[in-house]
């Protein structure tokens, strides 16, 4: 296909019409906008999730610390 042939597709007039007029422009615009509004309420939700998962992960380890310590002073203590 050459370049004639692809100006007279229909994706070539679209990308015309979005960037070679004013209103498709701001079309555009307002769209890339929803995109990122979107993508922002995306990451806010990650960074939530990521957050409980660590919360969760350090009691984990916490308890998993403390039934160690706890097993560590009976077998001591049976030593003794």
């Amino acid at each position: 296909m050459d370049w004639k042939e692809a100006l007279k597709s229909p994706w070539a007039i679209a990308a015309l019409l979005l960037f070679g007029t004013n209103g498709g422009r701001k079309l555009l615009k307002s769209a890339s906008k929803e995109v990122v509004r979107a993508g922002l309420v995306v990451s806010d939700k990650v960074k939530e999730i990521v957050a409980e998962v660590k919360e969760e992960a350090d009691d984990l380890v916490a308890e998993v610390q403390a039934e160690r310590k706890s097993q560590e002073k009976q077998i001591s203590a049976k030593g003794n």
